[in-house]
């Protein structure tokens, strides 16, 4: 898997979804397509909280386009906390954290190893987002 960006779609995605959890913690799976994350997955049972969400990674089907989480803060901090670097090391891959005000400029993207990794924005087509 060669990640080359992120779709503004799914940043957009990933922050309404954040907005209608609030005050509770959004939490989902992603899939990369032509190597731009574009795709929120939705998984059964996840449960939002109000200091953490529960995702049960094994609902998910074999996808070797599963790229990593994403979740948000009820806060205005996209910082990994401790529980989210637990999550990331077990799940591998991609992370997103967004925080208020869940716009386009409050994510923040992680490695598996919880250190913050710079992923550049793409429309659909794979041109930059300016």
């Amino acid at each position: 898997m060669m990640v080359k960006g992120v779709s503004v779609d799914f940043i957009d995605g990933l922050n309404e979804s954040a907005k209608s959890t609030y005050p509770d913690e959004f939490i989902c799976l992603h899939r990369e397509h032509d190597g731009i994350i574009d795709e929120l997955v939705l998984l059964p049972g996840t449960i939002f909280g109000d200091e953490h969400s529960i995702i049960f990674d094994w609902m998910d089907p074999i996808d070797f386009n599963r790229t990593g989480s994403a979740h948000s803060h009820p806060g205005f901090s996209a910082e990994a906390s401790d529980d989210d670097l637990d999550v990331f090391r077990h799940m591998g891959g991609i992370h997103f954290i967004t925080c208020q005000p869940y716009d386009r400029t409050s994510w923040r993207a992680y490695n598996s190893n919880g250190e913050e990794i710079k992923i550049p924005m793409l429309y659909a087509d794979g041109t930059p987002f300016e």
